[in-house]
């Protein structure tokens, strides 16, 4: 008996964090220019991202990439954990580069359709400064939900006079569909 009414607690907490934040998964993708490369066309990048947006606007998540270098091939697999507002996220994590044959450290930031960031190649203790373009922009943070349960209506005039009758968010149907008429029926 104990152990249905942890599953029933814990799905409870479950489902009222899944309330108060949205998760967003976004396929991306962006054109990086790295500093000091022996070309100027940018790298390739395509990836995927998953985050929860609170209700105060902080996002957390991750997000995974694979880079492609023109005229050379794939080139860097990357997973990175990603956290911030819903204006600009930070990202950081590791991964592997395959025309270099190494592990590398990652870390970032993402604004609004930009992206900068550096990545340190292990075995040769160099730094990659990279800045791009993306098509990952700003989160729309959800609606705050208010608990009813706790609001005291007892001061509210819920009565009708005789003969109307109560539509609840009539208001709203007029302002945004005015070819709307109440008929009174």
């Amino acid at each position: 008996m104990k152990i249905w009414k942890s599953i029933a607690c814990l799905t409870v907490m479950l489902s009222s964090v899944s309330v108060i934040a949205t998760e967003e998964d976004t396929p991306f993708a962006s054109l990086q220019w790295t500093f000091g490369s022996e070309t100027m066309k940018p790298d390739v990048v395509i990836g995927y991202r998953s985050v929860d947006v609170e209700t105060d606007g902080d996002v957390s998540g991750w997000q995974g990439s694979v880079s492609y270098k023109p005229h050379h091939g794939l080139d860097k697999v990357k997973v990175e954990a990603v956290t911030g507002d819903e204006n600009m996220q930070a990202t950081y994590g590791g991964g592997y580069s395959l025309q270099q044959k190494q592990a590398l450290l990652t870390a970032g930031v993402n604004g609004s359709y930009l992206a900068a960031g550096a990545d340190f190649l292990i075995s040769h203790h160099t730094i990659e400064p990279y800045v791009g373009i993306t098509t990952l922009h700003s989160y729309d943070v959800p609606e705050k939900v208010v608990d009813t349960s706790s609001v005291d209506t007892s001061a509210v005039d819920t009565s009708v006079a005789s003969g109307e009758t109560y539509v609840p968010n009539n208001h709203l149907q007029e302002e945004y569909f005015p070819e709307y008429t109440d008929c009174s029926c």
